[in-house]
């Protein structure tokens, strides 16, 4: 029996596809003569975590896939930024010299690494399979790095642009639950975040681990945030999760503090106390602290700026089920700190409620000079 199936129309199928919007990366690979090579991919994406794998999927006529094939079976990839736009049609456009004008370097693996992209793999060409008229190429990833935390270069509907995420959230499995709690707060995030024009995050305690679950706004230094990532639960991070859990959770926060003074040691075991008494974290800018004298300061003035301010979301059983952060590096100059203060301890108790938290029965009270 004949295959009955109906021939796509091409330029339907285009316009479909180009309802979804892609990012764009740059392949790129060093010659025998040591030429820098190139192409613009669209369909570039992750395969697998354990070993890590990636793909993309270069049309089988492209002289500059027969060009980056015949270079040997390594490759780089180039996660070009929003800003990298004329870097992006000169390596699609250019048969030869592409990377005239355009800086680059060679990574640890010799691959051309173009200078302000976004992030960069070193990768080793795995597999090479059929797909109609594009090859699909699997890479195994080697070494990479995140270089420039900004946005980056979509192509959408047949053009170029950007997208700047008013929300984010990790899809680590271990926070299912916080990230059910977070997702029915969104929308308070959200509005804090743009009366306040700055970054408001929900942080998580997975275990031994602090992780930034979620993130609403747009940080003032205009970097991204950071979502999904996880840095250990000790001194000085993670005082606002500490400070109402357990005698036997807190002495395992300080236990696991990186070798300190004794001064350093003794201000950490003030910490929890303090935090519970204010009722929200506070960290100064690094000019009027630096390192972990700017984390909690037993006094700061109110008309001084601050670098973030965390409060904790209470959960049903009275535990810190997540905590808020307005930050941006300092955060919101123009306004006055009680007035931040006000804004996320108000935030973080409507957030309690909101899931059916439970607060701790004694309110804090405010340690902070006029």
């Amino acid at each position: 029996m004949g295959d009955a199936r109906t021939p796509i129309d091409q330029a339907d199928f285009r316009e479909v596809m180009g309802q979804y919007p892609t990012g764009v990366v740059v392949i790129t690979a060093l010659s025998a003569s040591g030429e820098a090579l190139g192409m613009t991919v669209g369909s570039f994406n992750s395969v697998s975590l354990d070993p890590a794998l990636v793909m993309f999927m270069p049309d089988k006529q492209s002289s500059s896939w027969k060009a980056l094939r015949e270079s040997g079976t390594g490759f780089g990839v180039n996660v070009l930024s929003a800003e990298q736009e004329p870097v992006c049609r000169a390596v699609a456009t250019r048969k030869v010299d592409k990377f005239d004008g355009i800086a680059w370097r060679p990574s640890d693996h010799g691959n051309p690494v173009i200078e302000h992209c976004v992030a960069h793999l070193d990768c080793e060409i795995e597999a090479i399979h059929e797909g109609g008229d594009h090859d699909i190429v699997v890479g195994r990833v080697l070494e990479l790095g995140v270089l420039n935390p900004v946005d980056p270069l979509l192509f959408f509907r047949g053009g170029y642009g950007s997208f700047g995420p008013r929300s984010l959230a990790t899809a680590d499995a271990d926070l299912l639950d916080q990230l059910r709690l977070i997702d029915s707060v969104r929308q308070m995030m959200d509005e804090l975040a743009q009366e306040l024009d700055t970054e408001v995050t929900a942080s998580c305690l997975v275990r031994n681990e602090l992780v930034l679950a979620a993130a609403s706004g747009r940080p003032r230094s205009g970097e991204l945030s950071q979502v999904g990532r996880r840095v250990a639960f000790r001194p000085p991070f993670g005082s606002v999760f500490a400070a109402w859990s357990t005698p036997e959770r807190r002495e395992q926060w300080l236990r696991a503090a990186s070798p300190v003074s004794a001064e350093a040691r003794e201000r950490f075991l003030e910490i929890p106390d303090l935090v519970r008494s204010r009722g929200y974290v506070v960290t100064l800018p690094h000019a009027a602290g630096g390192g972990w004298v700017g984390y909690n300061p037993t006094e700061y003035r109110k008309d001084q700026g601050v670098e973030s301010i965390t409060a904790p979301v209470f959960g049903p059983n009275g535990d810190v089920a997540f905590a808020l952060t307005i930050w941006g590096g300092p955060v919101a100059e123009d306004l006055p700190t009680a007035l931040l203060v006000e804004r996320v301890t108000a935030t973080a108790r409507n957030a309690t409620a909101a899931i059916g938290g439970r607060a701790p029965a004694h309110p804090p009270t405010d340690r902070t000079a006029p």
